[in-house]
C-alpha cells in the first residue's frame, strides 16, 4: 500500500468550478493540470492506493467545492481544505467540509504576513473545532514563521499538525538557523514533517546522494513521524510514476520501516482506513 498526501489537481468544468487564481510564483501548472478522473487513472498505474487531495490556494485560494467534489465521490482520495478564519459562517461551514470526506484543514501564510495569524485568537476557534472534528492540521509557511508552529504545539498538544514541504527549510545545511529552527520542532510529540517532491529534489541538488535524507530527519523525528507527499502536478514535467519512485527510492535507506512514511504513518494520521 502506497498513500500519496499531498497532490494538487484542477477540476476540468471551469464554469462549475471556476478558477479563482492567486499570483504565485510557478502557477503556470494550473493551466494544464489533469482533473481527478485522469488522475485516477496514474494512480492506479504508479501503484498508490490512497491519496490526499491538497487545496490548491493558486488556483482556488478558499473556494474548496472542486476538492469536496472529488473526495465526495471517490473513496480512494480524502482531502484537505483552507477555510478563512473569519469565515462568518464558521463552525457551519467546517461541518459541510467533513461531511464531504475532508480529513485536514491547511492554513496557508504565504506571501509571508506583516504579523503571523496562524496561532492568533482569531484562529483559535478553528484549530478548537479541527481537534473536536478530528481533523489534521497542515500548515504551509516560509521559513520565518517555522518557530510559530512550535508555539501552536504547544497551545494545542492534542491536535495533530503536519509541516508542508519540510517549512522549506535549506534541510541540506544543518547548522542553518532556519534548519534548526524546523528541527527544533522535533520537542513536539503533535509535530509532523510532510517530505515532499520539492525537498527531495533540493537535497539532491545540494547533498552527496538521496539516501541520506530520509535518515537525517528521521534522526529527530524518528520515522514514524514523517510522511511523503508527490506535490503532483505543480511538477508535471514528470510522470507522476515518476515521482513516486523517486519517493520510494528516497524511503530505502530507512529500512525495515521503510514504507512507513509512505503508507501507514498517512492511513493512522488522518485515519484513511476509515471511509
Amino acid at each position: 500500500m502506497l498513500i500519496d498526501t499531498h497532490i494538487h489537481l484542477i477540476g476540468s468544468d471551469k464554469k462549475k468550478f471556476p478558477l479563482n487564481r492567486f499570483p504565485h510564483p510557478g502557477d503556470e501548472w494550473i493551466d494544464s493540470s489533469p482533473d481527478a478522473m485522469e488522475y485516477l487513472t496514474m494512480m492506479k498505474e504508479a501503484g498508490v492506493s490512497k491519496a490526499l487531495l491538497v487545496q490548491p490556494h493558486a488556483a482556488y485560494q478558499t473556494d474548496n467545492r472542486y476538492i469536496c467534489s472529488v473526495s465526495s465521490k471517490h473513496s480512494e482520495i480524502g482531502s484537505v481544505a483552507i477555510v478563512n478564519p473569519t469565515d462568518p459562517e464558521k463552525k457551519k461551514s467546517l461541518r459541510h467540509l467533513v461531511k464531504n470526506n475532508v480529513r485536514g484543514l491547511r492554513l496557508f501564510s504565504i506571501p509571508t504576513p506583516a504579523e503571523s495569524w496562524i496561532g492568533s485568537s482569531e484562529t483559535a476557534w478553528l484549530w478548537h473545532e479541527a481537534e473536536k472534528q478530528g481533523l489534521v492540521m497542515s500548515v504551509c509557511v516560509l521559513p520565518s514563521e517555522i518557530q510559530e508552529i512550535g508555539k501552536c504545539a504547544k497551545k494545542y498538544p492534542e491536535q495533530i499538525i503536519v509541516v508542508d514541504h519540510c517549512g522549506f527549510a535549506p534541510i541540506h545545511d544543518a547548522t542553518n538557523p532556519v534548519t534548526q529552527n524546523l528541527l527544533a520542532l522535533s520537542q513536539f510529540s503533535n509535530i509532523i514533517l510532510k517530505v515532499t517532491t520539492l525537498v527531495i529534489d533540493d537535497w539532491i541538488k545540494h547533498a552527496d546522494s538521496v539516501s541520506s535524507l530520509f535518515p537525517f530527519l528521521a534522526g529527530s523525528f524518528g520515522s514514524d513521524r514523517l510522511v511523503w507527499g508527490s506535490d503532483f502536478a505543480q511538477t508535471k514535467q514528470r510522470t507522476y510514476k515518476s515521482l513516486v519512485d523517486l519517493g520510494l527510492t528516497a524511503m530505502k535507506s530507512l529500512g525495515p520501516s521503510s514504507k512507513a512514511p509512505m503508507a501507514s504513518n498517512a492511513e493512522r494520521l488522518w485515519r484513511l482506513d476509515k471511509n
